[in-house]
């Protein structure tokens, strides 16, 4: 099953703490490795709100997700309040 990954962050004081762009790529990667899932894409988008789903790059996964076929079957993505990634 492939997956892709998003990471986000949307302020600078998250940026300097553990929630940091390559943190979360970090941790991502390591989750997929640990359970042998590929990586087909590796969305980024620095600096927006989670309040607000017209993110560009989100917009990109989304509709990407939509493909025929479909270019991954499910998101990996890092929890704010927990180290460990989720995926759904």
């Amino acid at each position: 099953m492939a997956v892709a990954l998003y990471a986000r962050v949307s302020t600078p004081r998250q940026a300097e703490k553990d929630l940091s762009i390559p943190d979360q790529l970090r941790q991502m990667r390591e989750y997929c490795k640990a359970q042998n899932l590929p990586i087909a894409y590796e969305y980024i988008e620095p600096g927006a709100s989670a309040t607000d789903d017209r993110r560009p790059v989100f917009q990109q996964m989304i509709a990407d997700a939509g493909q025929e076929p479909a270019p991954y079957e499910a998101i990996i993505v890092t929890s704010a309040g927990s180290s460990a990634p989720a995926y759904g």
